[in-house]
């Protein structure tokens, strides 16, 4: 009986440990993917319109909205580097002041991506030559295609 309750113990203990594993990521490239980002500044100054301008990981590529359009483009990240190739997106105009200039600026960030971290009250900063995008998770988004 003592040996049966030892085993079983030590399967929970097993499987306590798999779902910590899983639900705390501990390095930042898991982190990456398993949320999505939702930008607060772009180079220093606020975003626009909070929410509308998005990141999310997912098999080596980058997705999201602009803040107008959608775009997404090929992605690399390791140990704190990473390296966003050309983005594609749609071509909508925004007519909402200051939209327009903003997605530019967040755009061309992104593509000129450096370094990345994340701090430890689980917001990510990307910097690029152009200065910090300064973003805070969200849960995961669910899209049709997945």
């Amino acid at each position: 009986m003592a040996k049966r309750m030892a085993f079983v113990m030590a399967m929970v203990a097993g499987l306590a440990a798999c779902e910590s594993a899983i639900s705390d990521p501990a390095d930042g490239e898991d982190r990456l993917a398993l949320q999505d980002w939702v930008a607060q500044s772009i180079a220093g100054k606020p975003v626009v319109q909070p929410g509308r301008v998005t990141l999310s990981f997912r098999e080596g590529r980058v997705s999201g909205r602009g803040g107008c359009n959608l775009y997404s483009g090929p992605v690399e990240y390791e140990k704190g580097a990473i390296k966003v190739g050309p983005l594609i997106s749609t071509k909508m105009a925004c007519a909402e002041p200051g939209l327009m200039q903003q997605e530019s600026a967040y755009l061309g960030a992104l593509q000129s991506a450096e370094r990345y971290t994340i701090s430890a009250n689980g917001g990510l900063t990307i910097t690029s030559k152009a200065g910090f995008i300064v973003y805070s998770g969200v849960p995961r988004q669910v899209r049709p295609d997945q």
